[in-house]
């Protein structure tokens, strides 16, 4: 029997039209004995799985980032479809790449008892069958990596179609086809989540890990099963989830392939680096401003700023980060992930590039980013010195008017580095210079006359930061009631400024200045 003679054997209804297609006889509103049909292996749905809704009909693209839950949903919908009848041909496709979806499509026309074609007119055949036919039927394309991989196999929109991937570019939606973002958890979801997996008495502090965890659906279900397995409380496997590397407890691998994608649009190999730059900072809200900043550009090796908004684009594009004209934000597991697996000087580069790019007002954006630089990386950033990013984010609190805040920075800051370390001593002139301003200029003055006896010692008289010690010195004194005194102070360190930095430099400008103001304000006698 020739293939056009099986197709005809196996249909069950009167034949309404014919089609031809490369020389064979497809009747195309048939309908073959093989149905109802299930083709593929639908995932099955995970332990705590939280059901969410769909917009029913048409083309449906979820679109998230790395364990969002995509495939989840995806399935958990069509099982629902299934379940109540409305599909009688039900085909999972994973679409990992063209050849992946060219092979599963042939594969359905054998199914379907179609022609026995191969390649691209077996393609043609099911596209065909699935645009003329009555039958009610759902497609789903899974994992897709590349827009480009589909083009030519979109299914008709005759039926359903789904459609899951990290990738939210633009030529997904149009034609008909819709894109629904997959997010995280709510609070409740992700509380459903874990309850679904353990016995009561291992949910308290259910709350505080969800919320640990990012309510990222992946990690949240990994900790269920966890937990469940090893009979832990939430609480107990918080201390395990904060002290243990990640890839101890969910598959850290999640995040590699995206990179590898994002890494792999233009401008090539710029946007993992990018990523491995975000990681160290605040996920909540990273400045692009900083991301596109001279000291990244130089670490992408490319001198146009367009470069790094592109990559950031990229990963957009692959759903690691979102990213506005302002913000770039990344989710605080995807960050942990990343900074695990990391080799290089991330976290210097993106120091630099918060100092290069600090606001000379509205500084609190970026006082988060040192903060959370500080949490990540201050082993590397505070080894030798202390980067200057620190300075700017203590110095911008005493600007914005909150000397004391200041103060209380830069005295912890000392105390976690130590007496020793070789920024002590800028540290203790910060620590005093805050504390004159925030209203103490009298204790403040002897504790930078004490940083001045050692800055004498260490580095001689005339080095800057011995000048500026002085200045302050001087400054305070006049301010503290001791305008005389504090004058000719400001006269010496002006002329020593002059002599060893020129009249012109911005240091001397500033002692002139101060000399300027305080001697109108010195008392005749």
């Amino acid at each position: 029997m020739d293939a056009t003679n099986r197709m005809v054997g196996a249909v069950g209804n009167a034949v309404q039209a014919e089609h031809i297609h490369g020389g064979v006889h497809l009747h195309n509103t048939e309908v073959p004995d093989v149905l109802p049909c299930r083709f593929g292996p639908v995932p099955p749905l995970a332990g705590g799985y939280q059901r969410r809704e769909l917009p029913g009909g048409g083309c449906l693209v979820l679109s998230g980032g790395a364990g969002h839950g995509k495939t989840q949903m995806a399935a958990g919908f069509v099982e629902d479809l299934w379940a109540a009848g409305e599909v009688e041909l039900l085909a999972w496709v994973s679409a990992a790449t063209r050849e992946d979806v060219v092979a599963a499509y042939a594969d359905l026309a054998h199914r379907l008892n179609g022609p026995d074609l191969d390649g691209d007119r077996a393609v043609r055949w099911v596209l065909d069958w699935l645009g003329k036919t009555a039958v009610p039927w759902l497609v789903v394309l899974d994992g897709v990596r590349d827009p480009r991989d589909l083009d030519g196999l979109w299914p008709p929109s005759r039926g359903r179609v789904v459609v899951t991937t990290r990738r939210q570019d633009a030529e997904l939606v149009g034609h008909g086809r819709r894109r629904v973002a997959v997010d995280l958890f709510t609070p409740e979801e992700s509380r459903a989540c874990l309850a679904a997996h353990l016995d009561p008495r291992l949910m308290p502090g259910a709350e505080e890990l969800a919320a640990e965890l990012g309510h990222l659906p992946l990690a949240v279900g990994h900790a269920g099963t966890y937990m469940a397995d090893r009979n832990l409380t939430c609480a107990q496997y918080l201390t395990r989830w904060r002290g243990k590397p990640l890839r101890d407890l969910i598959p850290a691998r999640t995040w590699q392939l995206s990179i590898t994608l994002a890494d792999s649009l233009e401008p090539v190999g710029m946007a993992g680096p990018l990523l491995h730059i975000a990681s160290t900072l605040d996920p909540r809200g990273i400045p692009v401003s900083a991301l596109t900043s001279p000291p990244v550009l130089q670490y992408l090796s490319t001198k146009d700023e367009t470069d790094a908004w592109d990559a950031l684009s990229c990963l957009s594009r692959l759903s690691l980060i979102t990213f506005d004209a302002t913000t770039v934000r990344v989710h605080p597991v995807t960050q942990r992930a990343i900074r695990e697996q990391a080799k290089g000087r991330h976290a210097r580069v993106a120091a630099d590039a918060l100092a290069a790019a600090w606001p000379e007002d509205d500084a609190a954006r970026f006082r988060a980013n040192a903060a959370i630089l500080a949490e990540t990386a201050k082993s590397s950033l505070w080894r030798w010195r202390v980067h200057p990013v620190f300075f700017k984010a203590g110095n911008s609190l005493g600007a914005e008017g909150h000397p004391a805040a200041a103060q209380d920075y830069f005295a912890d800051l000392l105390a976690q580095v130590g007496p020793n370390h070789t920024s002590s001593l800028n540290l203790r002139h910060n620590v005093a210079y805050w504390r004159a301003v925030a209203g103490d200029p009298t204790t403040a003055i002897a504790e930078l006359e004490d940083v001045l006896a050692t800055q004498i010692r260490v580095l001689e008289r005339d080095h800057p930061n011995t000048l500026n010690t002085r200045h302050n010195i001087a400054q305070f004194r006049a301010e503290a009631g001791e305008v005389a005194a504090g004058v000719r102070e400001l006269e010496a360190v002006l002329a020593d400024k002059v002599r060893t930095l020129g009249p012109d430099h911005v240091a001397t400008e500033q002692t002139r200045d101060a000399l300027t103001k305080w001697h109108g304000q010195i008392t005749p006698e």
